[in-house]
């Protein structure tokens, strides 16, 4: 093999081992989940959510092993799916929060109407239905 190829196979060959180099995952990957999770925490989601909390949690450890294996593709997926898991766990604590809150209403609703009943007796005519806007004209 003549001397001038050598140089050139040389630089082929280190070019083909530089693409085989992975660049280290990133412990920043984690960033996201950990602040999702923590909004999760405080959205209620230990009360709330606690099986899709403990999911993310497990999630962000997975991910977080994955980065001291040096696997960036692997972490990076499943610091994804634990921030999308945390942030499943806060609508669902939102969402029993909202139907707490409508819970109470109903409850001091309840409570109002009772006590009209109470002081007014039949003399009120209560409806438990909403009423409609093209009906509100039919009434004399």
């Amino acid at each position: 093999m003549p001397n001038e190829f050598k140089p050139v196979l040389l630089l082929s060959a280190l070019l083909a081992l530089a693409g085989c180099v992975t660049t280290p995952a990133d412990p920043e990957l984690l960033l996201e989940a950990d602040d999702a999770i923590e909004l999760a925490r405080q959205s209620g989601a230990r009360d709330h959510a606690p099986l899709e909390l403990d999911e993310a949690l497990e999630l962000r450890e997975q991910a977080a092993t994955r980065i001291d294996e040096d696997e960036a593709a692997a972490a990076t997926r499943l610091a994804e799916r634990a921030a999308l898991q945390a942030r499943l766990a806060i609508v669902r604590a939102e969402g029993a929060r909202a139907r707490g809150e409508l819970q109470a209403k109903r409850d001091d609703l309840d409570e109002l109407e009772a006590e009209l009943r109470t002081d007014f007796g039949d003399a009120i005519e209560l409806e438990s239905e909403p009423v409609d806007a093209s009906d509100a004209g039919d009434r004399p």
